[in-house]
């Protein structure tokens, strides 16, 4: 049996453990508070407690794939700190006889970029967490044993932008969103993972980007929330960069669920 642990089963983390467990894999994971340990372990993840920075649990550093799915705090995040804690943890893996990783990194790393953006863009980060997310990147690229997955913003299971920015005055409103659901983060996951490949950098967005303001509007009303504001700004702000997915969605072989932003449900809590 093949098994994968699953560094950070939060969000994203715990959805996907269900389903690999659900294909019969073994499953294992980590958290950072008891009480959704034992929730995990109940349901048949193996689960241990982690931070990042101490050490990993043996039985999670041995599993044939790891997944590494921990996202630094945007608000106090240590740039240095965080990149020497996965450098670290990827070495620990490795070390433990880890035989592949897939890490989630974040379309961030593209900064203020303008126009298209497929996977053969060179990254231009302009945030302490895009520089933080590129050098991790190329540290887990060079061991030859890993992947990249860099998600657009993420959507689905209570969580929706439009909960943050309703109301507000905003600018930018012309330029186009990169969004995904989570639906279709986890069935590209999945066949990262089934396909064996390895070494290699993938894009996920849905392929339609509405502009900002069609899309948060739209949004607003569908939740019945006060609609943001948007300024008039194209000529100081450009048009903003388009993730473009479509490579990696050929290679993989997978068509989105949710491929157009304006369908994805306004699930708030």
């Amino acid at each position: 049996m093949i098994s994968i642990s699953i560094c950070g089963c939060g969000w994203l983390g715990q959805p996907l453990a269900f389903q690999f467990l659900q294909q019969g894999y073994r499953v294992l994971g980590t958290c950072r508070h008891k009480h959704k340990q034992q929730k995990l372990s109940a349901d048949g993840i193996e689960t241990w407690l982690f931070q990042l920075g101490d050490p990993l649990p043996d039985a999670i550093a041995g599993a044939d794939i790891c997944i590494l799915n921990i996202p630094p705090n945007r608000k106090t995040i240590e740039p240095v700190s965080f990149v020497h804690s996965i450098k670290l943890l990827t070495d620990q893996l490795l070390r433990r006889g880890c035989q592949q990783i897939l890490f989630i990194s974040t379309t961030s790393v593209y900064g203020n970029s303008q126009g298209k953006v497929d996977e053969q863009t060179a990254p231009t980060p302009n945030t302490a967490s895009g520089f933080a997310h590129m050098e991790i990147e190329q540290y887990l690229l060079a061991t030859g044993k890993a992947s990249i997955l860099r998600l657009a913003g993420l959507i689905g299971q209570n969580r929706h932008p439009v909960k943050f920015l309703a109301g507000r005055t905003l600018d930018k409103g012309h330029q186009r969103v990169n969004l995904v659901h989570l639906e279709d983060v986890l069935k590209t996951i999945i066949a990262i993972i089934k396909g064996n490949h390895w070494g290699q950098v993938f894009h996920l967005s849905a392929t339609e980007h509405p502009t900002r303001q069609d899309f948060y509007c739209q949004a607003a009303g569908l939740a019945e929330l006060a609609p943001p504001v948007f300024t008039t700004d194209k000529v100081s702000s450009g048009p903003g960069k388009e993730i473009d997915a479509r490579a990696t969605l050929r290679q993989l072989g997978i068509s989105l669920n949710y491929p157009d932003p304006m369908q994805m449900p306004v699930e708030l809590s």
